[in-house]
């Protein structure tokens, strides 16, 4: 049986190439998770407390808008950027400037969006490499967040922000010497196994 286990362990050890890694996701939402609809007469901050886990790396970021819809077909905006800085939990303040980017030159802009139809549909916005590198430097401090300028009305069924994290790959040698390892010990296995 031992022999087996060892054989099963060192396949899939060797099926993986050198460093691989294994992905995390981290998912997070605000509260409330519609921020408020994104009413066109407010702006929204949303700060996020966080930290990556020692020994893993960001390698991706998306923030997902679920069935987001105009409440009509006028022309609309929403900014989205990313800050630096943001207490914790949702804020709101008031906009009385239609068609002004209520956070420009605040953080990084991550999109503009213009005239979003009526009809309901999912918007993910993929950060790109530069973003990411800008986010883990926001991050250093454990706290970073978002500020979105809705200039229209947008009914949505949720907000969420995804990080995929992966571990550190594992040095080359290390993965060698571990399968090595693990192939004289299914060798010591099986020569034990014939003796007895």
């Amino acid at each position: 049986m031992k022999n087996i286990i060892l054989l099963v362990c060192f396949a899939f050890f060797a099926c993986l190439p050198p460093g691989t890694a294994f992905a995390a996701f981290h998912t997070f939402q605000p509260s409330p998770n519609d921020l408020y609809d994104l009413d066109h007469g407010k702006y929204y901050q949303w700060g996020i407390n966080w930290q990556v886990m020692a020994g893993e790396t960001i390698v991706g970021a998306s923030l997902t808008f679920d069935n987001i819809r105009n409440y009509n077909s006028d022309p609309n905006d929403l900014w989205v950027h990313l800050l630096d800085s943001v207490s914790a939990g949702t804020h709101v303040g008031t906009d009385n400037k239609d068609g002004v980017d209520q956070f420009a030159g605040q953080g990084i802009l991550l999109h503009h969006w213009e005239d979003f139809p009526s009809i309901s549909q999912d918007i993910t916005y993929d950060f790109s490499a530069q973003e990411i590198v800008t986010f883990m430097d926001y991050l250093s401090d454990g706290n970073f967040g978002f500020g979105l300028d809705p200039d229209c009305h947008y009914y949505n069924d949720g907000i969420s922000f995804t990080v995929e994290t992966s571990a550190v790959p594992i040095p080359s040698e290390i993965f060698l010497l571990g399968s090595g390892l693990l192939f004289l010990a299914g060798g010591r296995a099986r020569r034990s196994m014939k003796k007895g």
